[in-house]
């Protein structure tokens, strides 16, 4: 059997990448050695002009209504992105693929049908979207962060792709996940994915391209898949927006991850959308639900959007500690900061809040993520000579393989242990909770390794977004003079140093209840204004 040499594949794979950024994007030799915080360089590169940069600055939805009100056309929006998506990947290995030509094709013919019917295609019309790597696009590659499937070009479009170009949205680049899509953190055979904020530290995961990418102002919307924290993390390392729904809300056809066997429900990703405000989110939210994606695919709920009409104060759970691993100090000073704003505020009602059995979390669904032991996941890594990335041995090794009858009883143990949790946070009364996004803000290299305070949620099934407090680890921040209760806390406590971490954004973590999209959101703007404005 013939060797595959996997760093010649790699090689050729980041070649042909690089391909697709124009040469008169490269930054110029003057602006290296590039600083440690890279937000700053599509001014400071001067490849973007003025008018560009003011378009990039712009939200979706406002950036929506210029368009529509013929201010910017879709053809110099999608050129100011496509500007800031060349010099983001530069500053931080962040883009998969970019494809201007094409995006300028669909552009042009967005700018043609507004001129000629003085309306617009839709909600999103002329508005760049940013995909990530394993959610199928037609003619392009969706490799899932593994080399053997750099080449096998989707057929088709995925349910909630088509869903977005039908609302007028006009896809650019295509941005990096880690490998086999299950880390919190964004390594694979195209290399590390840096934080914008602070390159010694990584941007999350998986979805690490996507936040990335939206923190250096290059994407005013991408979407991105959540199993443990996937869009959740990179949203909190990043200091951006997203959202993660309930099971059944998004259609995820087409989405599919080459390292979960076909037709297991042991545990489901959820596709949900990242960006840089909770309206944004929201408008997202809005369209898959208008679009009756139930229609297409028969395991979606029958739900359409439904107008919230809250009346009262808002019941705020807060969960300051999950018990097994307690937050470092900088994420305990930014939800104090945070909790104080809200009893200021006079509208919430503050309610302090301890989760379920969450050590009991974490143990159920680290057995469900690899019942083969991990098979496929190394299997497709030999098929192009790629080496285990050592988070990807890391979380296939906290589960084994499981036989039938074990799996069966797992899945039974997760639904016991969800309505469990409903149960306590129904005894609770609360609207919704607000929460630590993991035990530290973004974390160095090889580090991230207490998903709980995300993959709860995944277990119990529960909508969750997070939004970025405003505040950032300070160098004077202190390290915690704490005693560990377990070998967990420890490691987290040893590897977290707010020196290293300076810059990082603190932000936290919106939980409503199982299948309140639109109530979670709703609490998610309330809070969010409270806090930050």
């Amino acid at each position: 059997m013939t060797k595959v040499d996997g760093q010649a594949l790699a090689a050729k794979a980041i070649a042909a990448r690089d391909a697709t950024i124009p040469k008169e994007y490269l930054l110029p030799k003057s602006a290296y050695p590039l600083p440690k915080n890279r937000r700053g360089l599509l001014e400071s590169s001067g490849i973007m002009k003025p008018r560009e940069l003011e378009i990039v600055d712009l939200t979706m939805i406002p950036l929506a209504k210029a368009i529509a009100d013929k201010k910017y056309t879709a053809v110099e929006v999608a050129t100011a992105y496509c500007k800031a998506a060349a010099i983001a990947q530069q500053a931080t290995n962040c883009v998969l693929e970019l494809f201007q030509d094409e995006a300028l094709a669909e552009a042009k013919k967005l700018d043609d049908y507004l001129e000629k019917n003085g309306k617009t295609v839709g909600p999103l019309h002329g508005v760049p979207i940013s995909i990530k790597d394993h959610i199928r696009q037609k003619g392009h590659a969706a490799p899932c962060g593994f080399l053997y499937a750099v080449d096998q070009i989707a057929e088709e479009d995925s349910h909630l792709f088509k869903i977005l170009r039908e609302a007028g949205a006009v896809p650019y680049v295509r941005t990096i996940n880690c490998q086999a899509v299950m880390h919190l953190e964004c390594r694979s055979a195209w290399g590390e994915t840096l934080n914008p904020w602070n390159v010694d530290l990584v941007p999350g995961g998986s979805t690490g391209g996507e936040g990335a990418l939206i923190a250096m102002r290059a994407s005013p919307m991408g979407v991105g898949s959540d199993i443990g924290g996937s869009v959740r993390s990179p949203a909190a390392a990043c200091g951006i927006f997203s959202f993660k729904p309930s099971i059944g809300r998004v259609p995820n056809s087409g989405a599919e991850t080459l390292s979960a066997a076909a037709g297991y429900e042991g545990i489901i990703s959820t596709l949900g959308p990242m960006g840089r405000s909770v309206e944004d989110l929201e408008l997202i939210m809005r369209i898959i639900a208008d679009a009756k994606p139930w229609e297409y695919d028969p395991v979606l709920q029958v739900k359409p959007w439904r107008e919230v009409k809250r009346t009262g104060k808002l019941r705020v759970g807060v969960l300051r500690d999950d018990g097994v691993v307690k937050p470092v100090g900088s994420i305990t000073r930014a939800l104090d900061y945070a909790v104080d704003k809200l009893k200021k505020n006079g509208n919430f009602e503050i309610v302090e809040y301890k989760p379920y059995e969450s050590e009991k979390s974490w143990d159920i669904i680290t057995k469900l993520y690899f019942p083969d032991g991990g098979k496929l996941v190394y299997d497709s890594l030999k098929k192009a000579g790629e080496p285990a990335d050592p988070m990807t041995d890391w979380i296939v090794g906290q589960g084994r393989e499981l036989d039938r009858d074990e799996i069966i009883n797992l899945v039974a143990e997760r639904d016991r242990y969800r309505k469990a949790v409903a149960a306590h946070w129904q005894k609770a009364g609360i609207d919704c909770l607000i929460s630590p996004v993991g035990p530290t803000p973004a974390p160095q290299p090889f580090t991230a390794k207490y998903w709980n305070y995300t993959s709860y949620w995944n277990l119990a099934n529960y909508p969750a977004g997070v939004f970025p407090t405003g505040l950032f680890v300070d160098k004077n921040d202190t390290k915690d003079d704490y005693k560990p209760r377990n070998e967990q806390e420890k490691e987290v406590y040893e590897t977290y140093d707010p020196v290293k971490a300076e810059g990082a954004p603190l932000c936290l973590q919106v939980v409503g209840y199982i299948g309140h999209e639109e109530d979670t959101l709703d609490a998610m703007k309330q809070i969010v204004d409270a806090v930050t404005k």
